[in-house]
């Protein structure tokens, strides 16, 4: 029988039978079954022998004085376990380095010694060496002086090397060499004395300007400088900051101007010299620059170009023909690169072909309209992807920035008209860029094409009287007046995966669209808000295209209650259009589109809020806002929701059509301001369509922000909270669905 546990087994009985064993403590049971085993005597333990002692590390380097390192030293037994006890440290040389009785060692001395180490009877010992490695090579004195030529400076050159711990390192060869002319010294080689430091007297040499003395130790060197003056005033020409550029992208058929700084640095009046500009070796542009002087400055320019296609260096030079005799002569250039882009010049009638682009590669040319025209560019290719824009003069920098059109349809067929054109127009073609470039293109400028008029389609989800509905109809006529060129139709069958656009999406009883729009489609609600007064109604775009964000669908909903108000009051048109050009994108695309500057939502009320359009800037000068102070054109700026940031300020504006009231007796205008900040939007618009109308107020007698003097009168309607909250999606390439930031 043998015990497992607490359980006792039989070897001659059947599986089946098993016996437990009454409760047993368990020591009493283990002392049973080792005497059971045969009574073995316990194991006593075996002694422990020291065998082995060890430093570590065994071959300690330290490389600068008063270095300290820990250091351990363990003693082993016969199976290699660590045995305890106390350790007796020794140096055989204590000028060397000093040992503390917890074994950490500091370097002294340069030098190589002994250490020791004993424990338990046994000895162990390791290599100590203290050599000092050049941690700092520096000039204390000397540096940067000044004299006159062939004379010797006023402070000998005094260097010094040291060691990481800031002790000097003595007995280092060292060697003074002043560079070519650049005079003698009386000390050319010593060693370093006891604090790491050496000297010498330098007299300079007979050019003038910078002079240099090279200082060598085993390793390293460094350069002492000096400047050497003439004995009598000399004139110091240098180019300073540095080469500016009017673009920095020019195409191959446009100019640059480039400007430089120059500054008279010695104390002398340089005379006229010549200053040039180089492009890649080649001088390009030359002028005479006039007599500076001392600590004077001036500016030359260069109109230059057009350049090469592709990287160019640019060098200035001053004093070009060497007429001036300078203190310094080596700072007389400065130069910049520029990288100029391939354009091409269309001809209007001569189509440009077999056009090819790599993936997100761009296209650039460029066509000149003499007289007023519809000017009607067009691009196709048999394959690929390619998006259109068209802007007039000066040339974008970047191509979100063309304003005048922009064709960005799936496929390469694209198109833009630019009514009213006269001037230059910058043409871009892009591959899309997550597409696969194109082949085989051709680009088309032409001026006989008829003008595709832009269209407004109403959709009346609830009427109101046909005297409503009327109005409706001739705001859509007016603004159709003023936006006059076609923008591309929106197939809404080939979008969000062949869902077009959901139903109730855009205004609860908007029914699923999967037709074509052109060009924009406007959802008229004429119902219940909250009653006469408050909210007269809300408008916005639903939808809108990419890159151009132009409107595909908008909404505009009226309260019925406050309808009759404003019919009542003559004002019912003015309100309709007003907000008609919210739908359109006046003050809802602004901040998308980057036009909207220093906004007061959130939580900036007052901020000098406005609009950069400059089409816009140029209209509000020429209605009478050239003299005003503030930022231009200035935008409402009170934070409040639905009426600050996307209107015009009340209090400069007045009466013209887009701020926040419609008050008064008489009309409210829609300007020339915002009819060509609709320009700025990349609408084609009919430059001649806006009513007259002028700046009520000179600077003097402009008004805090806020509702208008006239407020009490019956003729005023506060359109604030007009700007309709809801989400606006846009539709990208891929015809998929997504929301839009504003």
């Amino acid at each position: 029988m043998y015990a497992v546990g607490a359980t006792l087994y039989s070897s001659r009985a059947p599986d089946s039978m098993r016996y437990r064993l009454p409760h047993v403590p368990l020591r009493l049971l283990v002392l049973l079954t080792v005497v059971g085993c045969g009574g073995t005597a316990p194991i006593e333990p075996t002694e422990r022998i020291p065998t082995a002692i060890s430093i570590t590390p065994d071959n300690i380097i330290m490389t600068f004085l008063n270095q300290s390192l820990p250091l351990t030293a363990r003693v082993v037994d016969q199976n290699d376990i660590v045995m305890p006890t106390t350790i007796e440290w020794v140096v055989a040389d204590p000028t060397i380095a000093s040992i503390s009785v917890d074994g950490r060692i500091t370097a002294l001395a340069v030098g190589s010694t002994t250490l020791t180490a004993t424990g338990l009877g046994l000895t162990a010992s390791a290599g100590v060496e203290v050599v000092q490695q050049v941690s700092s090579f520096s000039a204390i004195q000397g540096d940067n002086q000044e004299a006159i030529r062939d004379s010797t400076l006023a402070d000998p050159i005094v260097i010094r090397v040291a060691d990481q711990g800031g002790t000097g390192i003595s007995g280092l060869a060292v060697t003074f060499a002043p560079a070519t002319d650049n005079g003698v010294v009386t000390v050319a080689a010593v060693d370093t004395d006891a604090n790491g430091e050496a000297s010498t007297e330098w007299t300079l040499g007979s050019v003038f300007g910078e002079q240099e003395l090279v200082v060598t130790i085993p390793g390293r060197s460094l350069t002492i400088d000096a400047i050497a003056r003439a004995e009598v005033p000399t004139p110091d020409l240098a180019v300073v900051g540095f080469l500016r550029l009017s673009n920095v992208a020019p195409s191959t058929l446009e100019t640059l101007t480039v400007t430089g700084s120059v500054r008279n640095d010695g104390d002398l009046a340089s005379g006229p010299s010549r200053a040039a500009l180089s492009a890649n070796g080649v001088e390009v542009g030359t002028v005479d620059l006039p007599s500076v002087d001392p600590s004077d400055s001036t500016e030359v320019q260069f109109d230059i170009g057009p350049l090469s296609a592709g990287a160019n260096n640019l060098v200035l030079t001053i004093d070009a023909d060497g007429d001036v005799v300078e203190l310094f002569e080596t700072n007389n250039e400065l130069t910049n690169s520029v990288n100029v882009l391939d354009q091409t010049t269309v001809t209007v009638g001569v189509p440009v072909t077999n056009l090819s682009a790599a993936i997100d590669q761009e296209l650039l040319f460029r066509v000149e309209v003499v007289a007023p025209t519809t000017l009607t560019v067009s691009f196709n290719a048999p394959n690929g992807d390619a998006d259109l824009y068209v802007s007039d003069s000066p040339r974008p920098g970047f191509r979100e920035d063309y304003q005048g059109c922009v064709s960005a349809g799936p496929v390469s067929i694209e198109s833009c008209q630019i009514p009213f054109a006269q001037g230059t127009y910058h043409i871009l073609v892009h591959a899309f860029d997550q597409g696969a470039g194109f082949s085989g293109g051709t680009l088309t400028v032409a001026n006989d094409v008829a003008l595709e008029p832009f269209d407004i389609e109403l959709v009346f989800v609830e009427s109101g009287t046909q005297s409503q509905n009327d109005a409706f109809i001739s705001a859509a006529s007016r603004w159709s007046q003023i936006i006059v060129a076609d923008i591309a139709d929106w197939d809404w069958s080939l979008s969000n995966n062949g869902e077009g656009y959901p139903a109730d999406q855009c205004m609860e009883g908007q029914a699923q669209v999967t037709d074509i729009v052109d060009d924009v489609r406007i959802y008229v609600d004429i119902g219940f808000i909250d009653g006469q007064g408050n909210i007269l109604g809300q408008a916005g775009p639903c939808t809108v295209r990419l890159p151009s964000r132009h409107t595909i669908l908008g909404r505009m909903e009226f309260d019925e209650a406050d309808l009759v108000e404003l019919e009542n009051a003559g004002r019912l048109e003015d309100v309709i259009l007003h907000e008609m050009g919210h739908v359109l994108g006046v003050g809802t695309i602004w901040k998308s589109r980057d036009f909207l500057k220093n906004p007061s939502i959130p939580g900036n009320a007052g901020a000098d809020t406005y609009f950069t359009g400059a089409n816009a800037i140029a209209a509000f000068d020429n209605v009478g806002g050239a003299g005003y102070q503030g930022a231009k054109v200035p935008v409402a700026n009170d934070s409040v929701p639905g009426r600050a940031d996307a209107h015009w300020r009340e209090s400069v504006l007045d009466s013209e059509l887009m701020t926040p009231f419609i008050e008064g007796s008489g009309p409210n205008q829609l300007s020339e301001v915002t009819v060509m900040s609709m320009k700025d939007l990349g609408y084609g618009i009919d430059p001649n369509s806006f009513d007259n109308y002028v700046l009520p107020f000179s600077p003097q007698q402009q008004r805090v922000q806020g509702a208008p003097a006239s407020s009490t009168t019956p003729s005023f309607f506060d359109l604030s909270r007009d700007i309709h909250p809801g989400p606006v999606h846009y539709v990208d390439k891929f015809g998929r669905l997504r929301e839009m930031l504003r």
